[in-house]
């Protein structure tokens, strides 16, 4: 485990997954949940080379086959340490032959951890070491701590916006949409997510602010360059996670194609490209 530290705030980087393992604020303590293996088996996943579930588990690249688990492989794979300071951590990792199996692609992730005063910066940076053209998602997962029922918390998103949810059939998109109307204070209920996740694809809004209904907001999560927005919680269960992503899940009709998948990013050979968000405490 690494840690970084400033003098409000203590955050410990696990490299299994290069993942963030505990977020404690000296206000509100740790804003992290509590992993039960029996709700959820995660803290904050890295989702990458897809985000979501592929139609079968499986794609198809240059007509060979590929499988491939719900929210890709990165969150199991044990990143290397390449800077270590107080406030900034570093992680890298490349293709092996665990991944070549269900990913062809010669690539590199780093995964950056950046510790301000009263934020934390996360920056990935995917690389394209192959010769041929690189097809990715790429998320965050963060689940936060709630105490007591969902309904005493709020989101705020900075202006009253109307946006199309996207509906889910078991782990696809339907084709259907449902309107829905979000604004400063957005109040959360476990009846929101009877279903699955509220997706929002193109969100028009940079900025989720959470916190408590008749208490303080406690953190926002600021992002300008996402495609998609997950906000997800299982009912009953202590977490609320609010999930910046560049790309989703297959569609009940998608090809299977990865070249095809709506919401993929490409990187042509020897390039990259970067995507990052901050959490600001409150």
């Amino acid at each position: 485990m690494f840690k970084l530290q400033s003098t409000t705030v203590e955050i410990i980087i696990n490299p299994l997954g290069a993942e963030l393992q505990q977020f404690t604020h000296i206000t509100h303590g740790n804003l992290l949940w509590q992993k039960n293996d029996k709700l959820w088996n995660r803290f904050a996943p890295i989702l990458f080379p897809i985000v979501g579930r592929l139609l079968n588990d499986q794609y198809t690249l240059n007509h060979e086959s590929y499988g491939m688990r719900q929210h890709g492989f990165a969150r199991d794979q044990v990143f290397q340490v390449m800077e270590h300071s107080e406030d900034s951590i570093t992680l890298r990792l490349t293709d092996n032959e665990q991944t070549r199996a269900q990913y062809p692609f010669a690539f590199e992730l780093q995964v950056k951890y950046t510790l301000f005063q009263d934020a934390l910066e996360i920056e990935h940076r995917v690389t394209n070491l192959d010769t041929a053209e690189l097809f990715y998602s790429l998320g965050g997962h963060p689940g936060f701590h709630i105490e007591g029922k969902l309904s005493a918390y709020y989101l705020d998103f900075g202006d009253d916006y109307t946006v199309q949810q996207h509906l889910i059939t078991g782990n696809y998109y339907n084709g259907k949409t449902k309107e829905i109307q979000l604004a400063r204070k957005f109040e959360l209920s476990d009846d929101l997510f009877t279903s699955d996740a509220i997706v929002i694809k193109q969100p028009p809004f940079q900025y989720i602010g959470f916190g408590k209904i008749n208490g303080p907001k406690i953190l926002s999560l600021h992002c300008d360059t996402w495609t998609a927005v997950g906000l997800w919680t299982k009912p009953g269960a202590p977490f609320f996670c609010i999930e910046p992503w560049w790309g989703w899940a297959d569609a009940l009709d998608s090809s299977g194609n990865i070249k095809e998948k709506e919401g993929i990013m490409s990187l042509a050979s020897g390039s990259h490209s970067t995507h990052k968000y901050c959490f600001e405490f409150h």
